[in-house]
């Protein structure tokens, strides 16, 4: 491999999929809407990612060079030897174009891997090149799941602060070969891998960014720490953790430590991250195949406590109302048909119906939430 392709030149692009590909000394070329970000990373042809405990020297990142999506990039594409994408889910149609455009060979599209959240990131890119080539092109689009926590460091260009941790778990079952990172650890049926660790640790996320966001908290470590949060993880894991443990059909224990493992992480104040960073996209994480409904609807089945995920979607619904404008998209008024038509459900189901008296209980009491309080009357 010497030459690779990252859509995304975002934290995750730099942070998370960079560090593994300089490993490998490849060549790598960012392309990314962001035009002053692409001519700082021509104009310095390096960046420094550091870390977090100070457990790990920090290395730089060479032979980089970056490109603006509307630039052309067919020669930059057709001597790829991978294509990765760190974009967000939601923009891997944007990409899938962007490739169609710039596709002047008719031989088939390199191994591509997208590093996203989602339920089946590479599914959705794969059905959308799908779509946009007329021909009969061949290609694997495998991907990883995404544990690792980068920030940009704050005073500097381009640098990166993340979490030192060496595992890249990828879907095995669609790559061409085997990824030699080091860390890489294959896996089979990797929706099912990415659907627990959206059910574990992104509902945990969930959790601590929209309740810590809502109690004032900058910083995701201190919210992770909060008394009252901790208390209603620990309660929603009593009903979350069997039920994840029956859908998966694993032990109760092996569930219990990758719950255990996700809460030691968030809960590392030396981890710096942030509430309103992570409950970004308020509209898609309230989605029904996100981190609220989703695992609502699996503990519901064991007819087991859920109280606290409608509770929290009320959260995001307050996090989105008082960022639209700034870092979240204009909301709808009517709350109720938003619900329905994101989760396609009756206006009047039950969790809607939850959702929204915690809603109006958050908004009475906005000024002094007591969390635990509301939850309980």
């Amino acid at each position: 491999m010497n030459k690779v392709v990252i859509f995304g030149a975002g934290q995750t692009g730099r942070g998370y999929t960079a560090r593994y590909l300089v490993e490998k000394n490849v060549e790598i070329v960012f392309v990314d809407q962001d035009k002053e970000l692409i001519q700082r990373i021509n104009q310095d042809g390096f960046f420094s990612i550091h870390f977090y405990n100070k457990d790990r020297t920090p290395f730089i990142v060479k032979k980089i060079t970056g490109y603006h999506v509307e630039d052309d990039l067919s020669e930059v594409l057709e001597t790829a030897d991978m294509i990765f994408t760190a974009v967000g889910e939601q923009n891997l149609k944007n990409v899938a174009t962007t490739i169609r455009k710039n596709w002047q060979s008719d031989r088939n599209l390199p191994q591509l891997l997208t590093c996203e959240n989602g339920i089946n990131p590479g599914k959705v890119l794969h059905e959308a090149l799908v779509e946009v080539f007329e021909q009969d092109l061949n290609f694997n689009v495998s991907q990883t799941a995404v544990f690792c926590s980068t920030i940009n460091l704050e005073q500097t260009r381009l640098d990166i602060l993340s979490q030192n941790i060496t595992h890249f778990p990828y879907d095995t079952d669609h790559f061409e070969g085997t990824l030699d990172f080091n860390g890489a650890e294959k896996i089979h049926d990797f929706e099912n891998y990415l659907k627990r660790k959206i059910y574990t640790y992104n509902c945990f996320a969930g959790i601590i960014s929209y309740l810590g966001y809502l109690k004032g908290y900058e910083l995701f470590g201190d919210a992770a720490n909060d008394p009252e949060i901790l208390t209603m993880i620990d309660q929603l894991q009593e009903s979350l953790n069997p039920s994840l443990a029956k859908y998966f059909n694993i032990p109760l224990e092996e569930q219990k430590d990758f719950s255990d493992k996700a809460m030691t992480k968030f809960k590392d104040r030396a981890i710096i991250d942030f509430c309103i960073k992570n409950g970004r996209a308020a509209k898609r994480k309230l989605g029904k195949t996100e981190r609220i409904y989703a695992p609502y609807t699996i503990i519901r089945q064991n007819e087991l406590d859920t109280e606290i995920l409608p509770f929290n979607a009320a959260a995001a619904l307050v996090y989105w109302e008082e960022l639209q404008g700034i870092t979240e998209p204009e909301m709808p008024s009517d709350h109720r048909k938003l619900l329905a038509e994101l989760l396609e459900i009756n206006e009047d189901a039950p969790y809607i119906e939850k959702t929204l008296y915690y809603y109006q209980e958050i908004k009475k009491n906005r000024e002094s939430i007591q969390l635990l309080n509301l939850l309980n009357n």
